[in-house]
């Protein structure tokens, strides 16, 4: 969530210091100032109403992706007991929001970074999910995926490395991985076009997170392949989400 500078010292005063300025204080303004996120000093997101650890500095948790996340668990809620998978999880946050909005779901996390997987576990005792609930895998993309899901949820890395030279200053203080994982931004959405139905059950659904520039040329590789495909609007009426069915 994006907020002034002002803002976010206010927030921060207001949660982290108890509304009382201190030294520490002062010290996480310098913070602010130089651009680092308000998440990170705060040490938390909130997403979807879970309580998301950033101690690890993962990828602090977008609106826009709460926003299409509200969606699939719209979508699948009163459905019964189902499989999900929150690939590229970074911090977990679409898995931990499946997990405690759908509490039949079985949530699996696969996240390149080993070294996040403490983090997400934590962040799913902070919001009171079983560890039974849930499997942790550290592998990169599909190389540790078996078996099949209902629900297929990625956030995967998907900016042209052509622009960053204009990302967000606050942008660079989160993990390069996190934003550039091909020479095009949507190499990830081809692996998953070609591969994705595999790991789907027969009513599963794969839904994916794309920029609105890359919409018309993922369209083009759907093209004579059997997904059922719509794409979704992000907060802003921009398609912004690759949903493939598989029947």
């Amino acid at each position: 969530m994006y907020l002034s500078d002002e803002a976010a010292k206010q927030r921060i005063l207001q949660e982290k210091y108890g509304g009382k300025e201190s030294d520490e204080y002062r010290a996480d303004c310098a913070r602010i100032d130089a651009h680092e996120p308000w998440e990170y000093v705060l040490g938390y997101a909130d997403f979807l109403g879970c309580h998301i650890d950033l101690s690890y500095t993962p990828m602090v948790p977008r609106e826009e992706t709460a926003f299409w996340v509200a969606r699939v668990i719209e979508e699948w809620k009163g459905r019964g007991p189902l499989t999900a998978l929150d690939l590229y999880a970074g911090s977990g946050n679409i898995g931990i929001a499946l997990a405690k909005h759908l509490p039949e779901a079985h949530v699996t996390c696969n996240e390149l970074d080993a070294a996040l997987l403490p983090q997400i576990a934590h962040s799913l005792e902070l919001n009171g999910i079983v560890p039974a609930r849930t499997t942790l895998l550290a592998g990169d993309s599909l190389e540790k995926i078996t078996g099949t899901f209902d629900v297929i949820c990625a956030n995967p890395p998907y900016v042209d490395p052509a622009g960053e030279a204009d990302m967000d200053p606050e942008m660079r203080y989160e993990p390069r991985i996190a934003f550039f994982g091909s020479s095009d931004g949507y190499g990830h959405h081809r692996e998953l076009i070609r591969e994705g139905r595999k790991y789907l059950t027969s009513r599963g659904v794969l839904y994916v997170e794309c920029d609105m520039t890359q919409v018309a040329s993922l369209k083009e590789l759907l093209v004579g392949t059997d997904w059922h495909s719509e794409f979704w609007n992000d907060p802003y009426g921009h398609e912004g989400v690759m949903v493939l069915r598989a029947a």
